[in-house]
């Protein structure tokens, strides 16, 4: 979950640069075995992309060649942005209307998916504005 926070919070593509440095803050690097995650460079390809958790592409025209990391198509079918907010909300010990722009993204994007599902229904000023009653989940590897 914490990986698509990453990824949501950079505007839905994240540069594999910046996801390299925040796994390295959170103890796990490349060419090292964490005990948890084993060797990141060949958990991510491994696990996360093959598993279409999440995607990794070379962006475009870039000169030297770059990627970024994006979700993949399990991880939208699995989740969502606003419970990806929520977690990044209890990381930060806060709401997740203290992200207005990722807030408003995620109610965008639970607006689109009940849409589909023929329910849209926007929330009430109080709905918006309410403290997350987010539960607690058993952390994937995401």
């Amino acid at each position: 979950m914490v990986l698509l926070g990453i990824i949501f919070r950079k505007s839905n593509h994240a540069p594999g640069e910046d996801v390299w440095e925040f796994l390295s803050v959170l103890g796990v690097y490349t060419g090292r075995s964490h005990w948890i995650f084993g060797e990141p460079r060949r958990l991510i390809p491994k696990d996360l992309v093959q598993k279409k958790y999440l995607k990794y592409q070379q962006v475009p025209n870039g000169d030297p060649p770059h990627y970024e990391f994006l979700w993949g198509p399990r991880a939208c079918v699995e989740t969502n942005k606003m419970k990806v907010l929520e977690v990044l909300a209890k990381i930060h010990d806060t709401v997740p209307t203290s992200f207005p722009d990722l807030y408003y993204e995620a109610l965008r994007d639970q607006a689109e998916r009940a849409g589909l599902r023929g329910t849209a229904r926007a929330p009430t000023m109080t709905e918006a504005s309410a403290p997350s009653r987010a539960k607690s989940y058993s952390s994937s590897h995401i």
